[in-house]
């Protein structure tokens, strides 16, 4: 009996030590991008969605937002046997989009941007609080176009609302005044 105690032990620690081979993994890399590469119909339509951790990021300032994080020039090599004139390129989030047109060189010639209920920059939050004082925001809208990266027209839309009444309230940020507390 001692001796098949002793053999079943031998055995098993034979079994064991086979068992602990070393397996070498390849590296692998885990990455997030602030943005990606969406399907769409249309062959010559390019759309990347924006993630939600880079919304606020990308909802605060899209021209920016594109130019820190696309690679014009990594897109053109991408699509060089295309030979288009100009580059098309939608970037998208659930509360709008940025369309950017670039020309073949990768320059940015035009913008079109279109959101809705987004926060509010502060200028335009004062300027709205000053013109409808008691009144509550119910939603919003923000359309804005523009040559290269300097916007040339911008438009807030924002609903208000008071007991039984709403209406609509225009801002242009480029005609808000600020008033200044001290100047020099």
């Amino acid at each position: 009996m001692k001796t098949l105690v002793i053999i079943m032990i031998l055995v098993s620690l034979s079994f064991t030590s086979q068992a602990q081979e070393i397996t070498e993994l390849k590296e692998t890399n885990i990455g997030f991008t602030p943005i990606s590469l969406a399907e769409t119909d249309h062959p010559d339509e390019y759309r990347y969605i924006v993630n939600d951790a880079y919304a606020k990021e990308f909802l605060m300032n899209p021209i920016g937002f594109v130019e820190s994080y696309f690679d014009i020039d990594s897109f053109i090599e991408q699509v060089e046997d295309k030979n288009y004139h100009t580059y098309l390129v939608l970037f998208s989030h659930e509360k709008g989009y940025l369309e950017a047109d670039y020309s073949k060189d990768g320059e940015l010639k035009r913008t079109r941007q279109s959101f809705k209920d987004i926060p509010l920059p502060l200028a335009v939050r004062n300027e709205l609080w000053k013109q409808t004082e008691g009144w509550t925001m119910v939603k919003n809208t923000y359309k804005a176009i523009g040559n290269g990266s300097i916007l040339d027209k911008q438009i807030y839309r924002i609903k208000v609302v008071q007991n039984d009444k709403s209406k609509i309230v225009k801002i242009d940020p480029s005609k808000i005044e600020e008033e200044r507390v001290a100047g020099m």
